[in-house]
């Protein structure tokens, strides 16, 4: 069942700025392991907060009847009610709930009545941490442009998703300034690096290096293997320019 998180007003991660964030963002998601990681993608971001977690559209129905929340993952495929007969209840009840939706189902019919029904992206299983991360940064990007009554033509855009795709939303504490400079750093290189050695040509502390290592290789801008030596020891990880890994369709 669903635990409410309370709200705030600001964040850091260097997404779209709104004064309303955090924003209330449910998960519903039939398989636990995948409901897990996008709850900690979600919870490295500043702008959103996870208001609950579901695997049946019957409890999300229960739920949004006491709750107010801003943004749905959902997906298509769940136990008792499909995710698109949940989407179009909601429609039907008139509930604001922006929706992205995180499925296997690629069928053109399915798309389309996705889209009809309102869902402001659709993110096909398998995929990559940073394509949901930027589908979360889209919903701050059109949200950001409904803060006023009345609306320019560059907010209509944005509501609209018909300006400039907006970029990464970087977890807190890094910049992207400073992605650029790792992310440079391993291009240059002939052969895989140690964080040490990146924290050397960098001027970053250790610790700061392999937390931008990280970031790229869940990014998919850095792969990461185990160097093995002849001496004790655990082997070491190493890292080079690359492409990483996706979250699976279940």
């Amino acid at each position: 069942m669903a635990m409410p998180t309370a709200s705030a007003a600001t964040h850091e991660d260097g997404s779209a700025t709104s004064p309303h964030a955090p924003w209330r963002l449910i998960i519903v998601e039939d398989d636990e392991v995948i409901a897990s990681v996008y709850r900690r993608t979600v919870e490295k971001l500043d702008a959103f907060t996870v208001a609950g977690t579901f695997t049946r559209g019957e409890d999300v129905l229960a739920f949004l009847g006491r709750e107010h929340a801003d943004l749905m993952l959902l997906d298509l495929t769940l136990a008792g009610m499909s995710g698109l007969t949940l989407l179009q209840r909601l429609r039907t009840e008139g509930h604001p709930i922006e929706v992205i939706a995180v499925t296997a189902t690629r069928r053109a019919p399915a798309v389309r009545a996705v889209v009809q029904r309102g869902a402001i992206d659709y993110i096909v299983k398998p995929f990559t941490i940073e394509r949901l991360r930027q589908a979360l940064n889209l919903f701050v990007h059109r949200a950001s442009g409904m803060s006023h009554d009345e609306l320019d033509q560059e907010e209509v855009d944005r509501v609209c998703a018909s300006g400039r795709r907006p970029g990464r939303s970087l977890p807190k504490g890094l910049s992207h300034d400073r992605v650029q400079l790792v992310r440079a750093m391993l291009a240059e290189q002939p052969d895989a690096v140690s964080a040490a050695e990146v924290a050397q040509s960098t001027g970053l502390a250790r610790v700061t290096a392999r937390r931008y290592l990280e970031y790229l290789v869940a990014s998919e801008q850095a792969v990461v293997e185990d160097a093995f030596s002849t001496g004790p020891g655990r082997p070491r990880k190493v890292y080079s320019a690359g492409t990483g890994r996706s979250i699976p369709a279940a």
